[in-house]
């Protein structure tokens, strides 16, 4: 890349975005640059990186090595290319996590603050839901030797510690006038990606959370229901609307407390398949 025209990788969670904005940056700043002229370089062929943007096709490692080679990439920016290829083409969320840990790794410490990288933080431990409530809606404040002591499972006060610092850094949190701790109406959001494969964590530490509570837990404090039924696919829409509607209530009831809260309640509701259409179904 030319040194007005170069971009940082390290900025990037989504090899699409990084590309596209590569392309557009060099076409502004260098004249006759086209997607033949730098597959030419690359010695791929035009349509492929045309492919690859429009998700036609996902982006190899050979082919990322060669983009990268007629990109000049330095040998720590083709490590982070090449980990943001394995996570954006991973199947499970096992791989999206462990590339992504290798993203991070590469990043290292740099002026940019990542906000997608704070939510995925956010959302890869189940305590930071929990200590945001305790926080803000409990009257414990930022005391995390106190909020330790009530958490069940167990939190070491130093996870508390660092969980008050993200929440405070990602504005989620925010100390009044009065010196008490609030909630501040704010959306953790980033790139669909990162979003998607931490939403994933999330809900995994919660459905292991909800296991625990059935040992942990007497009937009287917890409520489990399961059905397993059979329906449309029209019906599920309906089902899930319902469901969505259900929450929205449940959030104006938690809205609408008044006085300090006694506890932290977690709520999962989940629809998922057991079965899966055939081909013949389909046709």
């Amino acid at each position: 890349m030319s040194k007005n025209s170069r971009i940082s990788i390290f900025q990037y969670v989504d090899y699409r975005f990084f590309l596209s904005d590569y392309f557009d940056r060099q076409k502004r700043a260098i004249r006759g640059f086209s997607f033949r002229s730098f597959a030419k370089k690359a010695g791929l062929s035009a349509s492929l990186l045309k492919d690859i943007l429009s998700h036609r096709q996902n982006l190899t490692t050979t082919a990322m090595n060669k983009y990268a080679a007629a990109m000049n990439l330095t040998a720590k920016e083709i490590y982070y290319f090449e980990a943001l290829v394995g996570f954006n083409n991973a199947t499970t969320n096992s791989e999206k996590n462990r590339f992504f840990g290798e993203m991070v790794r590469l990043r290292g410490r740099s002026a940019v603050k990542f906000l997608d990288m704070q939510q995925y933080e956010y959302f890869s431990e189940w305590y930071h839901a929990v200590v945001r409530e305790l926080v803000t809606h409990n009257g414990m404040g930022c005391d995390a030797e106190a909020i330790a002591s009530v958490i069940v499972p167990a939190v070491s006060v130093a996870k508390i510690c660092k969980s008050i610092k993200l929440l405070k850094e990602l504005g989620l949190i925010y100390e009044g006038p009065d010196g008490t701790w609030r909630a501040a109406d704010k959306v953790v959001s980033s790139e669909y990606e990162v979003r998607s494969v931490a939403l994933k964590n999330y809900h995994i530490g919660m459905l292991g959370r909800a296991a625990d509570a059935l040992e942990n837990f007497t009937s009287e404090e917890r409520e489990f229901q399961g059905l397993t039924i059979s329906a449309s696919g029209e019906t599920l829409q309906r089902m899930k609307e319902r469901i969505r509607t259900f929450t929205d209530e449940l959030l104006a009831m938690a809205a609408a407390e008044t006085g300090t809260a006694e506890e932290v309640y977690q709520i999962n509701l989940q629809v998922f398949p057991f079965t899966r259409r055939n081909s013949r179904d389909d046709s």
